[in-house]
Formats: structure tokens, C-alpha cells, sequence
């Protein structure tokens, strides 16, 4: 066998059975953990705000009147002027809302990851083989970066949906040289737009490295509509078609934390902050060492080098070394100080690429494992990634869970309490990670972020017909009634 010769199949890899059982294990697992887990909370502001969109697209509405007293009711992530509406663009409220009007807002996202982790599959078994599609499948749905995300509410996982979509088109350009492959690469990056912008523009960026300007600009072309469409959303949402939510965000967002938290998060010099230095190599380590299978990324590196110019997928080999390219640049110019989410969460669309090249350099790696240390050796390792994988994820579950339960803590005391027909003053060092009432304000019990020097009885005579608490933060939430 040569190092440019396609990996061989057996009957096991072969088996679409086999396949399709791990696909759906892994929505399981997803649905699982959304589920029983975190309980279909969504524990980041991030999150909330996306739910928020959702429900209010899920009633056929883009924003909602403010209501009164605005500025006691400021929430993480939402704009709150005149109108309340996300500060993020639609596309990931829109996917999720379906869920949200079906009542299960907390499967949506697993199914996204069920559709991504399908076409990773279906693309690298027309590519490479049943046998490495198979690889390709697990190095992705059980990469506890991909597991966790597709259990939340974190748009990433749409975004890495729809960009599985478009690696599929281009690989299914590169295959044929059929143009109607580079309209779909465009109708899946217009929507990952939507998304998540800048992850669709990085894409494009890659593309670039095939070396095409026809295929660069036929998949633009297809992209159009959706940015046209971004831009209207904008336009009803924000005032100006130039206008996102991020900008009309910014003053609140620094008005809660602090100029220094509002500064902006994308400037040259972060590439040789000392600080930005080791937080970005603090990225890099926890995506290839906690957030991936153990092994994933040399097995991906044996799989570079293995794929030679001789063999069929050399171009897509290329083209997959340039997306990952592309994310790890950008990614140096950015901050990279901790946040609720997962460490390398902004890699998340790597792992595409990562997944591809895993499945080009299994049998290679296993190949020079075996003849090193033996056939048994070489299986232990294999099931020790598997294992290991789960066990990453379960390590951060054991820490995130108690921060949900804390989060959601204060709700469950509310209503534990018997509190109805109420406004609930929240306490807390960050009060509008709390305020959490919906885009109609609309419910029974009302969460306020006031100041700490705005009282109780100043609250009380804004809300003459309402009962007054105040939730105090701890473990658990004490409430104290105030009127």
C-alpha cells in the first residue's frame, strides 16, 4: 500500500447500519444532556438571548414594545431601548423558535448536530471511503466540543450545520467541476450567515485556496439573497441596514461591566498582548487536548501528510488545511479572555476539516501503530480515546451543572415559594444575568436588575398593584418580602 492509496473498506466499515446507529446515539446523547442534564436551561446570556428571539419569532413578531421602567428590567445580550429585541443576527432564533412553537425549544439544537454530523458523514464516505467516514463520524459526534454545544443553545452548532453543507458543495465541486455544487456552497454559507457571519466569511476566505475565481464568485453570487436579507433584518430591527445589534448593544453592555468589557473584541494589538498570547495558546491546548478525542489532531496530521497529490482528495485536503487555517489567524487578533461558554467554542467549525483528515489518517496511524507496538496495544488505544472523549465531557458537565443549578436556582425558589402576581428585585453582583422575563414581559412574576441603591419601597411605588420581594444570591436563594 502507498501513502497516496484511499484507505481500504471491510464489510463492518461498510455497514450503513453501523452508521446510522451512531448517529443516532450521538442525537441521544445530545438530546440527553439538553435535557435531563441541563435541563433545557439557558444558562449564558448568550443563550437566553437567542431563546428570547426565538419566543418572540415562535409568536410571529421581530420585537416587542419595552415596558415600563426599562432600565430595571436590563437582561445580558438583549437590546432594550424603545424595543426589545436579541442583539444577534436571526438565523439561530429562527431554527430554534421551530422548536420553541413545537414546545420542545431544547431538541433543536440537538437535531442541528444530528443533521451536521449526517453530511460530515455522507460527504467523507463519498470522498474516502465507508470505513473512514465512520472515523470521521465519531472523531466529530463525540468530540466534547461538538457533544456539549449541540446540547445547549449556542448558535455553533447551526453554524457548524450549515457549514458542513457548504464543505460538502465544495467537495462535491471539486469531484465533478458541476457549477450547481457552488450554488448550494453559496445557499449554505447565505444561511450560516444569518447564523453566525463571521464564521461564513472565514469559509469564503478559504475558499480562495482553490484557486477558482469562478468558483469563489458563483458561490458568492448564491450567498447574495441572504446577506440582502441580513441586511433588511437589520433595517427592521436596528434602524439601518449597516447597523447590528452588536454596535446599538455596545453602551449597555459597558454601562453592566465596564469600559473595559466593552472594549472591542478584535484588535491587532491582542496578537502580541502577553495576556491574549497565553490565552489564545490556552485555546489551542484546550481544543486539542480536552475538546477533541485524544489523538484527534495528530491523527488529523498523519491524515495531511497522507494524502498526497496523487490521491482524489488532495484538493479537498488542501481547501480543509485552509479552513483550519483561516479560524486559527483570526483567532490571534481576537480576545480570548474566559467567558460562560466552552474554551475554544470559536473553533467549533474546525472541527469539520479536523474530522476529514482524522478519517484520511486512521488507517495510516493505525497501520504504524500496530507495526510499533502491536494489534492489541493499537485497540487499547483506539478504545481509550472513545472512552477518554466521554470522560472529558462528563468533567465538564460535573462543573457545569452546579452553575446552572445555581442560575436556575432562583426561578425554583420563586416558585417554591408560592410567589405570584410579583416583582422579584434580584441581588446579585450581576443582576442581569437574572432578569430573565421573556420579549412580551408578560408573566406573573417580574425580575428586576435595579442598581443596589435603588430600595425596595422605591420599587414599591413604581409597582403599586404588584407584591415586592427581593431574591438574595446564594446557595440556595434566600427571598425576603418587602410589601
Amino acid at each position: 500500500m502507498t501513502g497516496n492509496d484511499p484507505a481500504p473498506r471491510t464489510s463492518k466499515a461498510d455497514s450503513t447500519f453501523l452508521a446510522v446507529a451512531i448517529l443516532l446515539g450521538c442525537g441521544a446523547l445530545y438530546a440527553l444532556i439538553s435535557r435531563l442534564v441541563l435541563h433545557g436551561f439557558p444558562y449564558s446570556g448568550d443563550e437566553y438571548s437567542l431563546y428570547l428571539q426565538a419566543e418572540l419569532f415562535a409568536r410571529g413578531i421581530l420585537k416587542a414594545p419595552a415596558p415600563a421602567h426599562a432600565a430595571w428590567l436590563r437582561v445580558d445580550h438583549v437590546v432594550l431601548d424603545d424595543w426589545v429585541r436579541s442583539k444577534y443576527p436571526p438565523g439561530g432564533a429562527a431554527l430554534l423558535a421551530l422548536g420553541v412553537r413545537a414546545g420542545v425549544g431544547w431538541l433543536a439544537t440537538p437535531l442541528e448536530g444530528l443533521v451536521a454530523l449526517a453530511v460530515v458523514w455522507l460527504t467523507t464516505r463519498r470522498i474516502l471511503g465507508a470505513g473512514p467516514a465512520l472515523i470521521a463520524l465519531l472523531a466529530m459526534g463525540l468530540a466534547p466540543l461538538f457533544a456539549f454545544q449541540a446540547a445547549s443553545f449556542y448558535t455553533h452548532t447551526a453554524t457548524t450545520m450549515f457549514l458542513a453543507l457548504a464543505f460538502a458543495g465544495v467537495a462535491g465541486w471539486l469531484r465533478t467541476a458541476n457549477s450547481a455544487w457552488l450554488c448550494a456552497v453559496g445557499a449554505a454559507l447565505g444561511c450560516a450567515f444569518l447564523v453566525r457571519p463571521v464564521d461564513a466569511l472565514l469559509f469564503g476566505l478559504a475558499m480562495l485556496s482553490l484557486r477558482s475565481v469562478r468558483a469563489v464568485a458563483l458561490a458568492a453570487a448564491a450567498a447574495v439573497p441572504f446577506v440582502v436579507l441580513a441586511a433588511i433584518y437589520q433595517k427592521l430591527q436596528f434602524g439601518s441596514p449597516f447597523l447590528d445589534g452588536y454596535h446599538v448593544y455596545h453602551q449597555t453592555f459597558a454601562d453592566i461591566y465596564g469600559p473595559t468589557a466593552a472594549l472591542n473584541p478584535v484588535m491587532l494589538r491582542h496578537v502580541w498582548n502577553p495576556v491574549q498570547i497565553w490565552n489564545h495558546l490556552d485555546v489551542f491546548r484546550a481544543y486539542a487536548i480536552e475538546w477533541t478525542l485524544p489523538g484527534t489532531v495528530l491523527v488529523a496530521l498523519v491524515g495531511a501528510f497522507h494524502v498526497g497529490p496523487n490521491h482524489p482528495a488532495y484538493r479537498l485536503r488542501n481547501f480543509s488545511l485552509a479552513l483550519i487555517a483561516v479560524f486559527v489567524l483570526t483567532l490571534l487578533p481576537s480576545i480570548a479572555d474566559i467567558d460562560e461558554g466552552a474554551r475554544p467554542r470559536y473553533l467549533s467549525s474546525t472541527l469539520i476539516p479536523v474530522a476529514f483528515l482524522t478519517a484520511a489518517g486512521f488507517q495510516p496511524a493505525c497501520a504504524a501503530l500496530a507495526g510499533r507496538f502491536g494489534t492489541r496495544i493499537k485497540t487499547i488505544l483506539m478504545v481509550t480515546a472513545l472512552v477518554f472523549g466521554l470522560t472529558q465531557l462528563s468533567s465538564f458537565l460535573v462543573h457545569r451543572v452546579p452553575l446552572v443549578w445555581r442560575r436556575e436556582g432562583l426561578y425554583q425558589a420563586v416558585e417554591k415559594a408560592g410567589v405570584t402576581h410579583a416583582v422579584v428585585i434580584v441581588r446579585a453582583k450581576y443582576p442581569t444575568r437574572y432578569a430573565r422575563n421573556g420579549g412580551l414581559f408578560d408573566r406573573d412574576v417580574l425580575y428586576l436588575s435595579t442598581p443596589p441603591a435603588t430600595g425596595g419601597a422605591t420599587v414599591a411605588a413604581a409597582y403599586p398593584e404588584r407584591a415586592v420581594w427581593e431574591a438574595h444570591e446564594g446557595e440556595p436563594w434566600t427571598l425576603t418580602r418587602v410589601r
